[in-house]
């Protein structure tokens, strides 16, 4: 039997209210590399997530740092707008608990085409 694949690297579109259409933008872009690599996830599937934001210049508080983590979080799980128990969309990752760590990034580094990277892939125990 063949290894699952497991790891996508995915470009993060940048950031542009509303919030809910930028959420639904990152899960099409994950959508999108899912399909190409032949990669799915299963609810029990342990995951590690990576995010690395270009932020440019511009200053930002770690409030808004937070809410893009969230955000990407929450099309992750296909929680796109509305109240916690309605799905909007199909979930990429059934369930939040699935995500072990979550690794984030900044960069000064500045790109009007991304807002940076997000990497999907197993979780692994550092020993």
């Amino acid at each position: 039997m063949a290894k699952r694949r497991f790891s996508i690297v995915v470009p993060i579109p940048p950031y542009a209210r509303p919030r809910n259409e930028w959420r639904r933008r990152v899960h099409a872009a994950v959508l999108e590399a899912q399909t190409r690599r032949g990669v799915g996830y299963r609810e029990t599937d342990r995951l590690e997530i990576r995010i690395a934001l270009r932020l440019g210049d511009r200053p930002l508080a770690i409030h808004e740092i937070d809410e893009r983590v969230k955000d990407i979080v929450d099309a992750l799980e296909g929680r796109i707008a509305g109240p916690r128990s309605v799905r909007r969309i199909a979930p990429i990752v059934p369930d939040a608990d699935q995500i072990r760590r979550v690794i984030l990034e900044k960069s000064t580094a500045s790109s009007r085409r991304t807002l940076g990277e997000l990497a999907i892939s197993r979780f692994r125990t550092r020993g």
